[in-house]
């Protein structure tokens, strides 16, 4: 853990730390500390303190004892234009030990999908959760577009291993990704919360840096970009847990989630969206909500509170969703069968007396084979 020494609530420390980089490495803009006022402010992502510059701009510096690998300074490298990256900073040995950020502008996307339920205004409900995906979905454009690497399977899966040893959970999940899931740069910290709606212009994402939760986690880099995708879904779960509303509809958390992922598909480059990406039997969205509720839970334990029931139902649905996808492997291998037969039909010799029942074979067999793989397909755990 790097904590820093003196007294930085004073602004003569700032001024005798920045000039020569706390014994790290400086990076980005830095805070015109000449004639600045300083003062702490409280924030979820390390110790926190408001620069007002005597030309009258605002930054926030955080201090991130336990960051791991130098997240912000990675995202901040990105210059994506939805991103609320930080725009300097200070690193020792690859860890982000100070990030410099503009002054937050907005209201969070999670407070305005709050008030939207409580008023009962579920249409608009709705539209917010869509301009938050295709912000998301933005924001992937631009990772995609930096790094795109083949899926790592079996990295990803011991990194679920680690978990589960971790909370001690019954339940065992492993994927075989897709070759069209692609390890990129993702937001690590998404969340509703996170999405900052401005009035004027276009939303943004905040919150880009690492923290004490990935600190005491598994460590990991290039994951799908689903896995914020993933992210998202639970922070709208967490929001309607802690809705004082109390009529809330059955279906409203899943069409909560539909309008998220419709954004997101809107403005994510095809690949990521595709149907391979995307299919439940080798991955897609599901085994990162897993790993999502994994993440909750392991938090939960270590600040010592009670797991929340959403997250234990969440669990407990596990092992009948995995009893179905070992179902469904039966007619996958059923519709493997009939293509295989239909690809034959016509070369086997004695097979049929005419030239017309052969064709009849492999017809009947070929759709046979759509059929069965068409109930694969919807059998699979869906996109949200």
């Amino acid at each position: 853990m790097l904590w820093p020494i003196g007294n930085p609530d004073s602004i003569d420390w700032w001024k005798g730390m920045l000039p020569v980089g706390g014994g790290g490495e400086r990076w980005g803009d830095a805070p015109e500390i000449s004639g600045a006022t300083i003062e702490r402010v409280d924030a979820w992502d390390g110790r926190c303190w408001r620069i007002r510059e005597r030309g009258g701009r605002t930054l926030r510096a955080h201090f991130l004892p336990l960051d791991s690998c130098g997240h912000g300074r990675r995202l901040a490298e990105l210059s994506s234009e939805v991103l609320e990256a930080a725009v300097g900073g200070l690193q020792w040995k690859g860890r982000d030990v100070l990030l410099i950020f503009r002054q937050q502008q907005g209201v969070t996307a999670s407070d305005h999908l709050t008030a939207a339920i409580d008023e009962g205004d579920y249409a608009a409900a709705e539209q917010i959760c869509r301009v938050s995906g295709e912000t998301l979905g933005r924001f992937h454009s631009d990772s995609l577009a930096r790094l795109a690497l083949p899926n790592d399977e079996r990295r990803w899966n011991e990194r679920l291993k680690r978990l589960e040893e971790h909370i001690v959970t019954n339940t065992l999940w492993r994927a075989p990704h897709s070759r069209d899931t692609h390890g990129t740069i993702t937001h690590r910290n998404f969340g509703l919360d996170g999405v900052l709606l401005h009035d004027d212009e276009e939303p943004t994402i905040a919150n880009c840096v690492d923290g004490v939760v990935n600190a005491i986690l598994p460590s990991y880099q290039e994951v799908p970009a689903v896995r914020d995708l993933a992210a998202g879904y639970r922070s709208i779960s967490r929001i309607l847990s802690d809705s004082d509303q109390h009529e809330i509809p059955a279906d409203l958390e899943l069409r909560l989630r539909g309008a998220l992922f419709t954004g997101w598909c809107a403005t994510v480059p095809p690949a990521a969206r595709s149907a391979a990406a995307l299919d439940g039997h080798r991955g897609g969205v599901a085994i990162w909500e897993y790993e999502q509720v994994l993440e909750e839970i392991a938090s939960a334990l270590a600040w010592q509170k009670a797991v929340p029931a959403r997250l234990i139902d969440w669990l407990s649905f596990v092992p009948h969703l995995q009893t179905s996808m070992y179902h469904s492997r039966t007619l996958s291998g059923l519709a493997l069968v009939c293509g295989t037969a239909a690809a034959t039909a016509l070369f086997l010799p004695g097979a049929f007396d005419t030239l017309a029942e052969r064709i009849a074979a492999v017809l009947g067999l070929s759709v046979c084979a759509l059929l069965l793989r068409w109930a694969y397909r919807r059998r699979a755990p869906p996109p949200y």
